[in-house]
């Protein structure tokens, strides 16, 4: 990973230019000045990915809305999902996943228990292009705000119906057209609790006008890492339940879809 390489570089850099110069190693138990030096730089070094994270985003072209996923997008936001989990000490245990169509563009369907949901399902599934619905505040954070157009993230705002209807308007372009796949945690926020929130259900219409195969998964342990970071690492567990081909729910409403797929997340999260 290019990040982790930028950050050791830094942490490097500065252990062995600082013991020659500014603060010199003169005694034998002088060995910690190169440790502290190494862990200032390597803090430095986050500072440096962050602005090269936004630097990158300047080159991604914001003024209309991309037909395919930018690959400079893709590197540089997968190259920080990656940094992110690496050093949040976050385990993947992936179940199911030869179940994931292989052509078909299709739209994924997950509970939502933290931020690092996002991560986990883009970190193991990205490179074959997978874009998510989010919360427009998440697409005003600097450091990523000017890679997800690229990654053909859509943006919604909750109070605003219209604009809301937009974006999966968009979203079954994307799917019908090949681009990318589309995420979505129809809960609509996150619920840390042991137990899955009402869905949102016209988010289903998606898939109903697209005619794509739904991904059903559920993840488990991400509302963890931020109680057990830094000294714990945390194991998530990320499962493919099920992959609905449309001729398996054609015939159904988007309530109905809903509700169905409600209970197929709700029990497989009893069993485990």
């Amino acid at each position: 990973m290019l990040l982790e390489l930028i950050c050791f570089l830094c942490g490097a850099g500065l252990a062995v230019s600082g013991s020659l110069t500014f603060w010199p190693i003169r005694n034998w138990w002088d060995f910690y000045i190169p440790v502290v030096l190494y862990i200032g730089g390597w803090i430095a070094g986050i500072g440096v990915i962050f602005a090269i994270e936004w630097l990158a985003g300047l080159f991604v072209n914001k003024k209309k809305p991309y037909d395919k996923v930018s690959k400079w997008a893709r590197f540089w936001f997968m190259d920080g999902i990656k940094f992110i989990l690496n050093h949040a000490h976050v385990w993947q245990d992936i179940r199911g996943a030869s179940k994931m169509p292989k052509r078909e563009k299709y739209l994924l369907i997950c509970n939502h228990r933290s931020k690092f949901d996002n991560f986990v399902i883009t970190d193991k599934f990205g490179k074959s292009d997978i874009a998510f619905i989010t919360k427009k505040e998440n697409a005003e954070i600097p450091v990523v705000k000017g890679l997800l157009p690229g990654m053909c993230y859509l943006p919604i705002d909750r109070d605003d119906k219209i604009q809301s209807l937009e974006a999966f308007r968009r979203a079954v372009y994307l799917i019908e057209n090949g681009i990318t796949s589309v995420g979505v945690f129809p809960e609509g926020k996150r619920q840390t609790e042991q137990v899955i929130d009402h869905f949102h259900e016209g988010v289903f219409n998606i898939a109903i006008h697209a005619k794509c195969p739904i991904v059903v998964s559920t993840i488990k342990g991400t509302e963890n890492v931020h109680k057990r970071w830094p000294l714990k690492a945390t194991k998530v567990r990320y499962d493919i339940i099920s992959v609905l081909n449309y001729e398996d729910y054609q015939d159904m409403t988007a309530k109905a879809l809903c509700d169905m797929v409600h209970k197929m997340m709700e029990e497989h999260l009893a069993r485990i």
